[in-house]
Parts: structure tokens; sequence; C-alpha cells
């Protein structure tokens, strides 16, 4: 401060109304503050009374793990920080770099180095894998070349591997018409269809449509016993039946009775929709009609044949 008060006058007032008692208490203010002229030269700072504030030193920082990338343009920065250095306080001394001061960290601008991301397994260039063969096995009545060959194969083959007999077509070399049962009845003599009540009954119905009876083939879609058959031996069945109709080639197969019709044609059609229709067995021209040896009784379903079924098949000619 270049000039500096007289407080002569105030500390009279103040020492006159502490030696007065409550009756000679002034209430007013009578003192002003007048200036004088300072013995100080205006160039030099007076002494200053007071003792000197000891400086504070600022506490280290705890040491830090990560310390984050200096920016990338640091100009900017370093001459703001240049132009304000002066205004700064006496008081006011930059911190010590908490990596400094600690002597386990001797570089203050280091950063730890990033821990190395674990290499990604790469697949060897040299090794290919394979891709899987599927092998598929042909049957040996696939290979047979005769028919008498394709039923010699069927014997050796798993489906009919407890076979005691394998029952083989009858009939003449290319039928005009090949009669299809499910199997050969228990009891009844094979070999011989045609001369069985329920074989003479095809004699005549055929017959009545102009088909002669040495013209009439009849064979069986499992050659043994009846037994349950699974949907895989029923593929394999159907399979065979392929390759057998390769060898007769029939004008016209026969199928007689519904469980017969699903075990040929699956169970993706419908039997009371088809029945007496126009229908095809891989390349063979096929008709499904209602089961032969319950027609031999029934006149209602030896009705419903002539008069219904054969008639829808277009295949037939009724007389």
């Amino acid at each position: 401060m270049p000039e500096e008060f007289d407080f002569s006058e105030l500390r009279k007032y103040l020492q006159g109304q502490m030696d007065m008692g409550e009756e000679d208490l002034l209430l007013d203010e009578p003192w002003t503050l007048t200036r004088k002229k300072s013995a100080v030269p205006a160039g030099a700072r007076p002494a200053n009374p007071m003792p000197p504030i000891p400086q504070i030193q600022p506490r280290p920082a705890a040491p830090a793990f990560s310390q984050p990338s200096a920016p990338r343009n640091p100009a900017p920065f370093s001459t703001f920080a240049q132009s304000q250095a002066p205004a700064q306080s006496a008081f006011q001394q930059p911190a010590p770099s908490a990596f400094g001061a600690s002597p386990a960290f001797p570089q203050a601008a280091s950063v730890a180095p990033a821990r190395p991301a674990a290499p990604k397994p790469q697949a060897d260039a040299g090794l290919t894998i394979a891709p899987r063969a599927v092998k598929k096995t042909t049957a040996a009545y696939e290979l047979a070349d005769s028919i008498g060959a394709f039923y010699d194969a069927l014997k050796t083959d798993a489906l009919y591997a407890r076979a005691t007999n394998v029952v083989r077509y009858e009939g003449p070399e290319h039928p005009r018409l090949l009669v299809l049962l499910a199997a050969p009845k228990p009891g009844e003599p094979t070999g011989n269809f045609f001369q069985s009540p329920t074989g003479e009954m095809l004699v005549r119905l055929f017959g009545s449509l102009g088909y002669a009876p040495e013209s009439l083939g009849v064979t069986y879609f499992y050659k043994d016993a009846p037994r349950a058959l699974s949907p895989i031996l029923l593929a394999s069945l159907r399979r065979m039946l392929t390759k057998e109709l390769s060898f007769i080639a029939p004008e016209i197969m026969i199928t007689f009775g519904e469980p017969l019709f699903y075990d040929v044609f699956s169970k993706g059609k419908n039997f009371n929709d088809l029945a007496g229709t126009a229908l095809d067995f891989n390349g063979t021209k096929t008709v499904s009609l209602v089961d032969a040896f319950a027609m031999t009784t029934d006149k209602q379903l030896k009705w419903l044949t002539w008069k219904v079924h054969i008639p829808r098949s277009g295949l037939f000619t009724a007389k």
C-alpha cells in the first residue's frame, strides 16, 4: 500500500472508552481517519510486522498403477502453462510427481505396458480334415442278373435269415396280370395258388374281363410266414419287390387288402380314396382291391369290386 492511515485518533478513542465508566460513555464517534505521509520510499516495501507463514508442503499422492496417456498435441497446453506461470502465488508450488517421489517408479512419464493378449489358436495349414465317406453297401439280391439268382440271394439276406422257405413267383414269364399277396397263408400249400378256393375265384373274376388263366401270375410281398414288419423292413421289402418286378415285368400288378396297400405305398396315401384307381409302383401299373380271401365268401365285397373298383381304374373292361 503506497499510503498508510494514521490510527492514533482511533487508538485514543478506544482507550478512552475503556477508562470511562458507564456515566461517561460516549455514544458518538468523534474520531476520523486522516492520512499521513509515508516515511518509507515509494519503491520500497514496508517490513511485514507479521511473522512469515510457513509453507505447507503438499502431501505426495499415492502411486497410481496407470497414468492416462499424454495428449497427442501438447503444444497448446504448454503455451497456456507458460503464460500463466507469473500469476502463480508464492505460496503455490507444483506438486511433485507421484512417480518421481517413489523410488519404485523411477520414470514418471512411463506407462506400464499393456498385457499382451493370448494368441488365438490357428489351424495348421497343412492339416486338412477329409470329409467322412459314407459307404453304401449293396445287397446281394440287387446284383442278381436273373430271377433264379434273385431268389437265391434272398436266402442269404438278413431279412430271411430264419426263413425255412422263400416262396417264389408262380406264373408265366411276363404275365398280363400279377396278383400280389401280403404273405403265404399258414397251412396252405405253395406253388399252386390258382387251384385254391381264392385262386379259382380270381381266375373266374379276371376271366370275365378277358384274361386267360395262363396269363395270370402270383407272388408275395413277404415270402415267408406272416410277421410284424418294422418300417425299416418294409423299406427293404419295397426294394426287393422293385428288383423282382424288373424280372417278372407284368402289364398290371394288383394288390389285395388294405394292410398290403399301406405296406407297398406307405402311409402317405388313403386306401378308401385310391382303391380301384390306376396307381404306379416304380414304373409298374398298379391297382389296389379289397382283400381277396375275404372276397371269396363275402358277396358284398365281390359286388364292390366288380361294380365300383374295377371300372374306376380304367385298366379293365368289364363284360
